[in-house]
């Protein structure tokens, strides 16, 4: 609900603030995050024990920031498949490729191609170490099922996925190694990994549909037992990735307690893993977003009265305000999970569509919203 915040209803949010702050897991060892979008919220990010991110998306400043409390950053790798998005796709060669995945639009590479595997550890794995990432977490190694025609040829492909980790970990062997599924393949490769990561055990995201939905009874039985057997082979983390909308966060809290009563580590995001999800603690959050207007108020806001009090009040309580122009358009993704709330103080109703919508959006994924002036609130039952 958009509320008033005049100065008592002020110090009552700012203690709720602090209680559920306090409530954050202080072993927090194990803890992983999974982000792929632009625009890391680092100061978030940085407080779990590994982050997994999407290289191409990060910046080097945001690379430093996420290692400064001692949390490892693992880069995503996609071992089996390359997806046309990736700016050296036109480097890849006809000779390395199985075939097409067409439900994902990829190309299914063929482990066992020396030009794959020079290709992978010089064009990919050096220039991620050599930016300063320590852990790789390894995705689509199995794609090649969808081609082998044989045992002989699966078995030539796994020997192929081996020996690559092991060059890897020749080359690097402070590199660590997160795999994602590949049941087959981890009785070859269980050794190297310190973590492995599943998707969609109890909630789950159907990509043909476009909908959320619970996974199966049967579907989670089979993976529960898969990854329980993986647990009693193998000195691993079992990590659990599953779906859930993003104005559901109550419910992404119930899903996240479930998983973790199973002797796992969850994270519960969307498709996109752009979203700072639920995990097994609750990190500290210490910023607001705030709403300005350069057309109507300043180019320079916190030297307005109302913003820069509004400043310092945060400030003595360790808090702080992170400014957003709305005329350079309104922030994109999503903002739950990142930010202790929005503030503003712009009129809802003199304001864009594009504006009303956003905020209105922000509201039902469960945002704090907080207006400095009744014109600022979202009009009731709207």
């Amino acid at each position: 609900m958009t509320i008033s915040l005049n100065k008592a209803l002020w110090a009552v949010f700012l203690l709720l603030t602090f209680t559920a702050a306090n409530a954050a897991r202080v072993d927090s060892r194990k803890s992983t995050a999974v982000f792929y979008g632009p625009n890391l919220p680092t100061d978030v990010l940085s407080q779990f024990s590994r982050i997994i991110v999407e290289a191409d998306n990060v910046k080097r400043h945001e690379l430093d920031e996420l290692r400064a409390n001692g949390g490892d950053v693992f880069a995503y790798l996609s071992v089996g498949e390359v997806s046309p998005t990736r700016k050296w796709f036109d480097k890849i060669q006809p000779s390395w490729v199985l075939g097409d995945n067409r439900v994902w639009d990829s190309k299914v590479m063929d482990l066992h191609s020396p030009g794959w595997q020079k290709f992978m550890m010089e064009s990919i794995v050096d220039p991620l170490w050599e930016a300063g990432y320590r852990g790789l977490f390894l995705d689509t190694m199995d794609s090649f099922k969808l081609f082998a025609k044989n045992e002989r040829q699966e078995r030539e492909q796994v020997q192929a996925l081996v020996s690559l980790l092991q060059a890897i970990h020749k080359r690097y062997p402070e590199m660590r190694f997160i795999a994602n599924r590949g049941f087959e393949v981890l009785p070859s490769i269980g050794y190297l990994l310190e973590a492995v990561a599943a998707e969609s055990l109890f909630e789950s995201w159907d990509n043909g549909l476009k909908v959320y939905r619970e996974t199966k009874s049967e579907d989670q039985d089979w993976l529960l037992d898969q990854l329980h057997q993986v647990k009693a082979k193998l000195p691993v983390d079992i990590i659990i990735i599953d779906y859930v909308e993003p104005q559901k966060r109550d419910k992404a809290e119930k899903v996240a307690s479930r998983i973790t009563k199973e002797g796992f580590i969850p994270w519960i995001s969307i498709p996109a893993l752009d979203m700072v999800g639920v995990g097994d603690f609750q990190p500290q959050l210490k910023t607001y977003l705030l709403l300005t207007d350069s057309k109507t108020e300043s180019h320079h806001p916190l030297e307005l009265n109302k913003y820069s009090r509004l400043q310092r009040d945060l400030a003595a309580d360790g808090l702080k305000l992170e400014v957003h122009d709305i005329q350079s358009g309104m922030p994109t993704g999503h903002l739950i999970g990142r930010y202790l709330g929005i503030i503003t103080a712009q009129p809802f109703n003199e304001q864009f569509s594009i504006y009303q919508n956003w905020l209105r959006r922000q509201q039902h994924e469960g945002i704090n919203i907080q207006v400095l002036n009744a014109d600022a609130a979202i009009p009731s039952g709207s």
